[in-house]
């Protein structure tokens, strides 16, 4: 196929399709898009990714994407110059050594002798041998025969090291007597002030624990509870929009471990008896599971539940019989104040929907656009 017609092609998806995501080693940003894989892994976590040729990929690349990380199992150079591929598959555990000489090194394991796998990231284990894979990088040359790790509530003796193709194999002796004893934390520092007005600004560090020990290159996500209210930056810097409340939230990727702030009010200097609405952000939900979130009035930049809510669904989307299938997205009030959305009909998935919250007696309105995804 002729260069420029395939690079036509090639950059006619990726505009359409394109996503960006990271090495996890190197923090480098570059854009690709996915597709399903057909072999037989699919009963893991896998799929190919399709890139441009100067993208930072090789064998071996640990990737964030979505939240995960992924292994590039490998890198098929094709013959042309626009694009390469590659197999990925999802990372079902983390080193981390007992001396802390390698922390938060994500792997995967797939290749269980005389174990028990009972799904793609949970394994119920008895003695026996595990080979992990992961990149050949900085951390995974630390790595030393007799290493000890704990994954999978069991203990690890690392017996063998060999790196091939750029990626490292490690293989395991896996001990079922032996009970880990690793306690995770994530600290956050205080904001300034709970108490703020539009246009202020705050920072806000946060420190991993590994037991006692801080966790030098732990990967944090920050995230603001109510992007409308105010954004958080991936360094920690909070910039308040409007008024309203909001908390942030910390999480170490690697471990899923999350700490929040305590809640920040946002008003004007000069409050009247304007009237918002808080509602969580949802950006997606899952067919078949039940989403909670909050929503109520804001009067002053006080909650204020002495003024009702209603929630409805509009703009489906689709060239569907949109009353029909409206009724199949399931909203309920649950005892503790908050809300509950529910969809489970495969005919809605990559649908996307509004839900809007209006206030009874007061000219306020806010509304989000949500996906239905699914989980195979």
């Amino acid at each position: 196929m002729h260069k420029s017609i395939l690079n036509n092609i090639f950059e006619t998806t990726m505009k359409r399709e394109h996503h960006t995501a990271t090495t996890f080693t190197t923090g480098e940003e570059f854009e690709c898009f996915f597709r399903q894989s057909n072999d037989n892994l699919n009963k893991h976590d896998t799929m190919v990714m399709y890139y441009r040729v100067n993208a930072p990929i090789q064998a071996g690349t640990l990737i964030s994407y979505g939240g995960y990380t992924f292994l590039a199992l490998n890198k098929e150079t094709t013959e042309n110059t626009v694009y390469h591929k590659s197999a990925l598959i999802r990372t079902n555990g983390t080193i981390n050594t007992h001396n802390l000489s390698v922390v938060n090194l994500p792997f995967y394991s797939d290749g269980i002798n005389n174990n028990n796998a009972t799904n793609s990231t949970h394994l119920s284990i008895i003695d026996g041998d595990a080979e992990l894979l992961t990149e050949d990088n900085s951390l995974s040359r630390k790595l030393k025969i007799n290493d000890l790790l704990n994954v999978w509530k069991r203990t690890l003796k690392i017996t063998n090291l060999f790196y091939i193709d750029n990626i490292c194999h490690i293989i395991v002796k896996i001990n079922s007597d032996i009970t880990p004893n690793v306690g995770y934390k994530a600290v956050l520092s205080a904001l300034s002030s709970l108490h703020v007005k539009p246009g202020d600004t705050d920072k806000i560090t946060s420190i991993m624990y590994i037991n006692d020990a801080k966790v030098e290159d732990a990967t944090i996500l920050y995230e603001s509870s109510n992007e409308q209210v105010a954004t958080i930056d991936k360094n920690g810097n909070i910039e308040y929009l409007t008024d309203g409340m909001v908390f942030f939230i910390a999480t170490w990727t690697e471990q899923g471990i999350s700490a929040k702030t305590d809640t920040v009010t946002v008003t004007a200097e000069q409050t009247d008896d304007n009237v918002t609405i808080y509602m969580d952000s949802i950006s997606e939900i899952y067919n078949g599971l039940e989403s909670d979130f909050s929503c109520y009035a804001v009067k002053n930049g006080l909650r204020d539940d002495n003024i009702a809510v209603s929630i409805r669904v509009e703009n489906l989307s689709g060239s569907i019989n949109q009353e029909a299938y409206i009724k199949l997205i399931k909203i309920s009030k649950l005892s503790n104040g908050k809300y509950q959305i529910f969809v489970d009909n495969s005919n809605m998935v990559y649908r996307t929907f509004d839900l809007i919250a209006t206030t009874e007696g007061h000219d306020a309105e806010t509304r989000q656009t949500i996906k239905v995804k699914s989980f195979l």
